[in-house]
C-alpha cells in the first residue's frame, strides 16, 4: 500500500475540502485520559488564581505543561470516558495534574486586571484575523500584572519567502516534516504551493513576520522598546520560554513582551 492509499480522496490542491478533514483531525487530538470538574467558577483575580497555584495562562493549549498555567482552547476537551469540558466558566483538571478551562480569545478575557504573571500562546495568532488579534493582545495585556510577560510563537513568514528565494532546502524540509507528522500524504513540491499552504491550510487567517508582530503588539497597548525577538526556548523566564516545542521549530518566530513595572492601566476592563 502506498502512502497516498492510506489518504483516499485527499486532494492537497482542495484547501476548502481538506478544511473539514483537518477540523476532524483536530477533534481527535483534544482528548485526555481524566476530566474532572473543579468549581463552576473561574479564577477571577490574582488571589483566585495563586489559591489555586496558577500563576499565567497558556493558551492553545489542551493540557499545559506549565506545573502553574492555566491551559484554554477554543476546542472542547474530552477524556476516555466521554467526559466533555463544555460548560462555559467551568474549571477542569485534566489527568489530575493541570488545569484547564473552554475560552473563546474573540471575547474578553472573564479575568480581572493585573491577575497573571505570565501569558503564553504557541502558533495561535495566525489562526485569527488582525482584529480579533489585537483584541485578544489587550486582554493578555490587561490581565498581567506589572512586571509581566506576554510570549507568542507563529510561523514566520519571512522564513518561507526567503526559503523560496534563495532555495536553501527550507520548503523541502518542512514538507517532510509535515508529513512525518501525519498531516496527510506528502505535499506537492512546487515550491508555491509550499508557501501557498501556510496560508490556506489549518484555519491560518494572517501570517506574520517580526514586523507584523510589532505592529499588533503596539496597537494592543506595549511599547515598542518592551518588544523582543527570542530564540527557541530563551526568554525572560526560562519557565515560560521552556514551553517551546521542539518540532516546530524550523518555521517559528519567538517573541516577548514585557509590561513594565511602571506600565498604565489598560483603558478596559472585564468582570
Amino acid at each position: 500500500m502506498t502512502k497516498r492509499a492510506a489518504f483516499p480522496g485527499w486532494d492537497w490542491d482542495d484547501p476548502d475540502g481538506l478544511a473539514v478533514r483537518l477540523d476532524a483531525f483536530s477533534e481527535q487530538v483534544a482528548g485526555c485520559e481524566k476530566l474532572e470538574p473543579v468549581a463552576a467558577r473561574l479564577p477571577h483575580d490574582r488571589a483566585d488564581f495563586l489559591e489555586l497555584g496558577l500563576t499565567g495562562i497558556e493558551f492553545a493549549a489542551f493540557r499545559t505543561t506549565h506545573p502553574a498555567g492555566l491551559g484554554t482552547d477554543l476546542a472542547v476537551l474530552r477524556d476516555a470516558a466521554g467526559a466533555v469540558a463544555s460548560e462555559p466558566g467551568t474549571l477542569y483538571r485534566v489527568d489530575g495534574d493541570r488545569l484547564f478551562t473552554q475560552l473563546d480569545i474573540s471575547e474578553p478575557l472573564p479575568f480581572a486586571d493585573a491577575s497573571v504573571d505570565w501569558v503564553y500562546a504557541e502558533h495561535l495568532i495566525e489562526h485569527v484575523t488582525m482584529p480579533v488579534a489585537v483584541g485578544w493582545l489587550s486582554e493578555a495585556r490587561r490581565v498581567l500584572r506589572p512586571g509581566g510577560v506576554l510570549r507568542i510563537t507563529t510561523p514566520d513568514l519571512a522564513r518561507y519567502l526567503a526559503g523560496y528565494v534563495s532555495e536553501d532546502g527550507f520548503l523541502a524540509r518542512h514538507r517532510r516534516r509535515l508529513s512525518m507528522l501525519g498531516f496527510g500524504p506528502p505535499m506537492p513540491e512546487r515550491k508555491a504551493f509550499l508557501v501557498n499552504q501556510i496560508f490556506r491550510y489549518y484555519g491560518h487567517q494572517w501570517i506574520y513576520d517580526l514586523d507584523e508582530l510589532r505592529h499588533v503588539l503596539t496597537r494592543a497597548g506595549f511599547a515598542p522598546g518592551d518588544i523582543r525577538l527570542c530564540g527557541y526556548r530563551e526568554g525572560v523566564r526560562p519557565d515560560v520560554a521552556d514551553l517551546d516545542t521542539a518540532f516546530r521549530t524550523d518555521e517559528t518566530i519567538y517573541v516577548e513582551a514585557d509590561l513594565p513595572l511602571s506600565a498604565p492601566p489598560s483603558t478596559t476592563t472585564t468582570g
